[in-house]
């Protein structure tokens, strides 16, 4: 039996969520955000790799704890002191979601609502 059998639960045992995530990573081919800021590159991990209390971090509006988390303190830091602001981090979280596939990251503007009517 495969280990890829084993993690969909398809063999002996329990369910192994680590082993099927990294295996759907693999075959997504999960690739980190390169991007440029100032004449310097950064990159921020593949969305699959987030921990959720980032993504709660991000859905609070807190893009800068949650962008440190992400792409670490030194690389922060250098965003910092060459001065990013609120809309370039408003504008690179729009590009990553749209990199992962994703519809939009809060706090980015997300998807409309549908009118309410009355009937």
């Amino acid at each position: 039996m495969t280990a890829r059998a084993v993690a969909n639960g398809n063999g002996a045992g329990a369910f192994d969520l680590e082993a099927a995530a990294e295996a759907a990573a693999r075959e997504a081919k999960a690739a980190p955000f390169l991007f440029t800021y100032k004449g310097s590159n950064y990159q921020v991990p593949p969305s699959q790799s987030w921990p959720v209390e980032v993504m709660d971090l991000i859905a609070k509006g807190d893009l800068s704890e949650g962008l440190s988390r992400l792409i670490g303190a030194e690389q922060w830091q250098q965003l910092t002191e060459a001065g990013i602001t609120v809309g370039a981090l408003n504008t690179l979280f729009d590009e990553v979601a749209k990199a992962s596939g994703l519809e939009a990251l809060p706090p980015s503007s997300g998807p409309q609502l549908p009118a309410m009517t009355r009937k």
